[in-house]
């Protein structure tokens, strides 16, 4: 009797079994599913951190040619790096560890601390960096009158009319006392946009014929505010700029 019991319990285990089977296929399926999209959001955002990271990170290593005795060096403002904003190969990377070489015109980033690579010139558009905005202009002609040459460009003062500055250093080895000693000098060039037109300063006559229309009133703002173009520059043309801006709207 209870053999026959036995019997007849394995036989329905056996034709319900093969029943259950999609159901239980199913659950699985749908478990899995469900762990696979838990887990592949954090995933996802690692692995195109990652990419971001090594896409920003593929350029050539830099290496620091200073000698040990030199006076100054080859980078814009510090040779420390600091936090920056770079739009580079149509993505904008944000609080980056940059410097900025104007010997040889590269975006340096620091990765690790330590380790300094080349950001490849061509892809940088624009970056921001110790509260300056630099733009990477192509020349479409440089053959043009009053074309702009290829290059990074400090966007110091921008209004109805514009001042850019190409920020540069020139390496020149000096002997001082029997010994070489590596020096460093500014050699910045100004250009003022003024009706899609460029146009190189460098003294205070080169700003007037470009605002001839007002040179009598900026003489006479530049007498007033004594001005000095060999020892302040930069300072004097922005202020001559952006007085001839003011007489413009006035």
């Amino acid at each position: 009797m209870l053999h026959q019991l036995e019997r007849k319990l394995l036989l329905l285990a056996a034709f319900l079994f093969p029943l259950s089977l999609p159901a239980l296929s199913q659950t699985v399926s749908t478990a899995a599913t469900s762990n696979q999209t838990t887990q592949s959001y954090p995933v996802r955002l690692y692995r195109e951190a990652t990419k971001t990271e090594s896409h920003l990170y593929n350029g050539p290593e830099y290496v620091d040619y200073r000698r040990a005795s030199r006076d100054g060096h080859q980078y814009f403002l510090q040779d420390k790096s600091a936090p920056g904003n770079v739009r580079y190969d149509g993505s904008l990377y944000e609080d980056v560890p940059l410097l900025y070489d104007i010997v040889t015109h590269e975006v340096i980033v620091v990765s690790n601390g330590y380790l300094l690579q080349k950001l490849i010139t061509e892809k940088v558009t624009a970056f921001e960096w110790q509260g300056h905005r630099f733009i990477r202009h192509v020349a479409p002609d440089s053959t043009v009158r009053g074309a702009l040459p290829t290059g990074f460009y400090d966007v110091v003062y921008e209004g109805g009319t514009q001042l850019l500055i190409n920020r540069s250093k020139l390496k020149e080895d000096k002997i001082t006392d029997q010994k070489v000693i590596e020096v460093y000098t500014s050699n910045d060039r100004f250009f003022i946009k003024k009706d899609s037109a460029y146009y190189p300063v460098q003294r205070a006559a080169s700003v007037y014929n470009i605002f001839s229309d007002k040179k009598k009133e900026l003489k006479k703002f530049a007498r007033t505010q004594k001005f000095s173009f060999k020892h302040r520059r930069e300072e004097a043309i922005m202020a001559l700029v952006r007085q001839y801006d003011l007489l413009k709207n006035s």
